[in-house]
């Protein structure tokens, strides 16, 4: 049965993903100011010292988490940044937005690239490019970016891990 209530959408482009994952590490870093770099000062004033490291990076783990699953999975399947330019993840099989374990898995792939992304910008600046770690770093990201040209879903390589894809919303 088709659902007359849902709304048509074509595969987002290459160049409106970015500018929605740009648009989303705004917010997420004020996000991320709010309710880990403010309570982790607070924290500091109390007690005369920061909490332990692992304890900062879990809080922010967790917050970045709680941000992209909850908007993929239980809230509309768009984060802030995707809604701006009217993107949305879903299923590729049901176009349903996409599991907890689909959106969990999504996170985890992304976030893996962006660390990476990272790694590699950094290794550029420093000129530290002659090893098997950046090569490995640079690696993942360019790949990811190939699987969008090459996939008739236009999927990131954490897409294809979950099953899921980018669509543009047309009302």
């Amino acid at each position: 049965m088709v659902d007359k209530n849902r709304s048509k959408a074509k595969l987002a482009g290459f160049t409106l993903r970015i500018f929605s994952s740009l648009y989303d590490l705004i917010v997420l870093f004020a996000i991320t100011f709010l309710f880990v770099g403010l309570p982790i000062s607070g924290i500091e004033y109390a007690i005369g010292s920061p909490p332990e490291k692992w304890v900062q990076q879990l809080l922010f783990f967790s917050v970045a988490f709680a941000y992209y699953v909850g908007f993929w999975h239980k809230g509309s399947g768009a984060t802030t940044g995707m809604r701006t330019w009217k993107l949305q993840v879903a299923n590729i099989d049901t176009g349903d937005k996409p599991t907890l374990l689909a959106a969990t898995m999504r996170f985890l792939g992304f976030g893996i690239t962006i660390i990476a992304l990272g790694f590699t910008f950094y290794a550029l600046k420093t000129g530290n490019t002659q090893n098997f770690q950046f090569f490995l770093s640079s690696t993942l990201p360019a790949l990811s970016l190939i699987c969008v040209l090459i996939t008739p879903q236009k999927q990131t390589l954490h897409d294809l891990i979950a099953r899921t894809s980018v669509y543009q919303v047309i009302r």
